[in-house]
């Protein structure tokens, strides 16, 4: 069984840092969430952190922290794109249920315990088994979305053009990214990169939000300095992208 005081201390300090509210069940669920990865992770491999303080911290309170944002909206249509096991959307839907949220992922196994922790949460959910250009072609999906988030999945330029096609009109895409991916002053970063890309994709770079999770370690460290790159839908997306895979990969916008 998890240790539900240290769920507590840690997304009670992380929360109040970044001033956000969450309900003591919220860290209830997010413990429950812990013993079923835990234990899926034992026997199918789904994330290289298997430390039970690791799992709060870097998955639970990092994919929280978009909740810090006054852009976040309770009730939204939500799509959570190369999910894995769940993150961020999990401890998103965890923390705000009102969210209507699809997981979508082309890993099976992994959408698998997805479907089996929102189960055991009372959680309602969608799965999409499907690859990310190849969901964002279908009428009923392309653009139906009011936020599409994701993390740990593809450099920007390729995350942006599998994520902004599902993002309707004023709506938001959010890529939770380490702070160095956002350095606009370097033009090797993932958003340098990516700027001539958004914009042909019809988005545009509306904030960013840095945070870190150094508390929870010794001293500053760089790999725990992260930031929600937030790039706001303003026009629709040409009917051509996404590409296929091969020529996104071969030839980032």
């Amino acid at each position: 069984m998890s240790d539900k005081s240290l769920h507590s201390s840690i997304i009670k300090h992380f929360c109040e840092k970044y001033n956000i509210t969450v309900e003591e069940k919220c860290i209830d669920d997010l413990a429950v969430l812990t013993d079923e990865l835990l234990e899926y992770n034992s026997h199918t491999n789904l994330t290289a952190v298997r430390d039970e303080r690791d799992v709060v911290i870097k998955h639970h309170a990092d994919s929280l922290a978009f909740l810090s944002s006054k852009l976040f909206c309770d009730g939204a249509k939500v799509i959570d794109v190369g999910c894995g096991a769940g993150f961020p959307g999990l401890p998103l839907k965890i923390a705000r249920p009102g969210i209507d949220i699809s997981f979508l992922d082309s890993t099976e196994k992994k959408l698998k315990f997805t479907r089996l922790a929102c189960e055991k949460l009372g959680a309602e959910c969608t799965v999409l088994p499907m690859r990310a250009e190849e969901a964002a072609n279908k009428p009923e999906m392309r653009e139906s979305f009011d936020l599409a988030v994701s993390r740990a999945m593809a450099n920007l330029p390729v995350l942006c053009e599998l994520c902004l096609p599902f993002v309707k009109k004023g709506g938001l895409f959010v890529a939770y990214k380490g702070a160095k991916a956002a350095d606009i002053q370097n033009p090797e970063s993932e958003l340098s990169m990516a700027k001539r890309g958004i914009s042909q994709l019809g988005g545009k770079v509306e904030d960013i939000i840095y945070y870190d999770l150094c508390d929870f370690y010794d001293g500053e460290d760089e790999d725990k300095k992260h930031c929600l790159i937030i790039i706001r839908k303003e026009k629709n997306t040409p009917k051509e992208f996404p590409r296929r895979y091969a020529q996104i990969i071969k030839k980032p916008l």
